[in-house]
């Protein structure tokens, strides 16, 4: 029983442990993935490791960071609109958001050098 319990922990850890890996920020990166992101016209956002996600892109209209509540970390805000023309308010996790690089989008997290597991391998940008 202890080893069942154990082993659901466990997984459930990783589970969760996946799907916010670059949210929380230091005030560099955020400041650097700021200044990317605003250079990038159109992002594409996708949590590769989440069930049921769909891929949607994004064509950027504001980009800024702010301080979370509890004062240590600093979370990166897009403002945009995707394909059909409804407004996106996102806090990024990094690791899924996806910026192109010549014909492949790439995890910015990846790009940025920062550690993370995007869960996919790049792609063709034209998804």
């Amino acid at each position: 029983m202890k080893k069942t319990l154990l082993l659901f922990v466990l997984l459930f850890t990783a589970f969760f442990s996946r799907a916010d890996q670059l949210q929380a920020l230091s005030q560099k990166q955020a400041e650097k993935a700021v200044a990317y992101l605003k250079k990038e016209p159109i992002v594409i956002l996708w949590c590769s490791c989440c069930d049921n996600e769909i891929a949607m892109k994004v064509t950027v209209n504001e980009v800024f960071y702010k301080k979370d509540s509890d004062g240590k970390y600093y979370s990166v805000i897009l403002k945009g609109r995707d394909e059909s023309g409804k407004e996106v308010e996102e806090y990024l996790d990094l690791a899924y958001v996806f910026v192109k690089k010549g014909q492949k989008a790439k995890s910015l997290g990846k790009v940025l050098k920062f550690e993370c597991d995007p869960c996919t391998q790049p792609f063709n940008w034209s998804r």
